[in-house]
């Protein structure tokens, strides 16, 4: 899995197939998240992910750190 720089610094993309509806917003404390998004969303930082056509946007909060963040999600999918 490899995350992407995109045009928004607080944002990078995830290129991987899904099955969720395309075009949704997916926020921390939604509690009907599941699959993919809930492992993301679970990251200390990320505070929402949205859903595109065989992408994955994770955001994360201003002042977290995208070392940390790259790191904990590279290790959670390294272990599905």
């Amino acid at each position: 899995m490899e995350l992407i720089d995109t045009p928004n610094p607080n944002a990078k993309k995830v290129i991987v197939n899904h099955d969720y509806e395309i075009a949704i917003n997916i926020e921390k404390g939604n509690g009907d998240i599941e699959g993919m998004a809930k492992d993301l969303i679970e990251v200390d930082g990320v505070v929402s992910i949205f859903t595109g056509p065989n992408f994955l946007t994770v955001t994360k909060e201003e002042a977290a750190d995208w070392g940390s963040i790259n790191k904990d999600i590279l290790n959670k999918f390294d272990t599905i």
